[in-house]
């Protein structure tokens, strides 16, 4: 088991400390995944427009629809994490 003060500083946060501002390191942490996950979303955004293609989810209301897309992407990135961690473990059986 880790120490406490080696802990994921997100282990910590909680509601109250995020409204707050209580725990700099955690909220710096959150602040990290949204610059990367904004990087993957315009990346992703330009192969969308020289593939000629819509967005998977579209919405009259631009925060929604940035939300939404990004819940998506969330989801397709953690279905891919978890895919990668099994194919490791079958490799490393063999």
């Amino acid at each position: 088991m880790r120490p406490q003060s080696v802990a994921n500083p997100l282990d910590r946060l909680s509601a109250r400390d995020f409204l707050l501002l209580r725990e700099p390191d955690a909220i710096g942490t959150l602040v990290l995944a949204g610059y990367q996950l904004s990087l993957v979303l315009f990346l992703l955004g330009i192969v969308l427009v020289a593939a000629g293609l819509e967005a998977p989810v579209h919405s009259d209301y631009g925060l929604w629809t940035a939300a939404l897309n990004l819940l998506l992407l969330c989801v397709v990135i953690r279905l891919a994490e978890r895919t990668a961690r099994r194919v490791r473990s079958r490799r490393d059986r063999s």
